[in-house]
């Protein structure tokens, strides 16, 4: 599969390293911003591409399978949009869209044309969160869930020194709902499906309205899930799944976890690793097989998937304004 690349962030700098290492998959072209020329010009010499400026000159390019957005979430739809109707598959960073019905209207357009579009979330591609799925029915019934998922670090420091980067603005859809929480909402909803209910409370809000940490609550019969993502503050990340025959507990986050640990019956086992930890490869590989074997079934069914998760997320966002 030929890929060309949009961004020069560091998503896009990890997703690069890691297709370079899939033998199905060959990134041919980066495109950027005129200002970040340089940038582009430089991950391009890296990774044998070329470079350019001019998106729409970028998608008429007949050498290029698939286009993936690794741009602030308020690009994803415009560039996906742009992307299909020049006939291109997609990979979209999460989250897919701002609003559902922009994700909607990409599926609809995908199902159309008899593209694929992907959202890169990394949950369906990791051995711990799918052993969890695996073993969940040993829980006897489900009474909680919890989830947490809190990092901080150079971002949330320029920022408090008033420097905005796109994840911290709310006019880019930046905060942590969107950023980190959005990997615990994905957690909940593959495991559960939609919820019946979600609100969001914002722990902290900074100088600019952005939801620097929060928690989620999402309602399902008989058990909520809590959801509490921060980029203010650290801790341990951790997702837990309680039965009332047992538990089941996915170390790290959930984006890039460690492990799965089950007990039930007073016994403990590890049921699931993920020997990738934080590694774009595997959700790259699996995109690959899908695109050479023609798999839109597995693609379309996982697309309904982040389509709920989208609609989670705008029950959610609610709770920030």
């Amino acid at each position: 599969m030929r890929i060309g690349v949009t961004g020069n962030g560091n998503i896009v700098k990890r997703f690069l390293k890691d297709a370079s290492e899939v033998e199905t998959v060959k990134t041919i072209s980066i495109c950027v911003r005129e200002q970040s020329r340089h940038k582009g010009e430089e991950l391009a010499l890296a990774y044998g591409m070329e470079a350019c400026t001019d998106y729409e000159e970028f998608l008429g390019r007949e050498d290029m399978d698939a286009v993936y957005i690794g741009l602030i979430n308020t690009q994803h739809y415009p560039y996906a949009r742009q992307a299909l109707l020049a006939g291109k598959h997609v990979i979209c960073e999460k989250p897919l869209t701002v609003t559902w019905d922009e994700a909607k209207e990409l599926a609809d357009l995908a199902r159309e044309r008899g593209l694929f579009l992907w959202e890169a979330f990394k949950l369906p591609f990791n051995p711990a969160v799918l052993a969890v799925k695996k073993h969940i029915d040993r829980l006897g019934p489900v009474r909680l869930v919890q989830c947490s998922y809190c990092r901080t670090g150079k971002v949330y420091e320029e920022y408090l020194q008033g420097a905005v980067r796109p994840v911290l603005d709310p006019k880019c859809a930046g905060g942590s709902l969107y950023d980190v929480n959005v990997y615990n909402l994905h957690f909940a909803v593959w495991l559960f499906g939609k919820p019946e209910g979600a609100e969001y409370f914002t722990a902290h809000k900074g100088f600019n309205g952005a939801d620097t940490s929060g928690t989620a609550i999402l309602r399902y019969p008989g058990f909520q899930a809590v959801c509490t993502a921060a980029m203010d503050c650290g801790g341990e990340n951790f997702s837990m799944v309680q039965g009332e025959k047992g538990w089941i507990k996915v170390e790290g986050p959930v984006s890039s976890c460690l492990r799965a640990v089950l007990n039930a019956g007073g016994m403990t086992e590890i049921i699931g690793e993920n020997p990738e930890k934080g590694r774009l490869k595997p959700e790259i590989t699996e995109f690959a097989r899908q695109f050479h074997e023609g798999d839109y079934k597995t693609c379309y069914e996982t697309l309904e998937h982040s389509l709920t998760v989208m609609e989670v997320l705008e029950q959610c966002r609610k709770g920030v304004s």
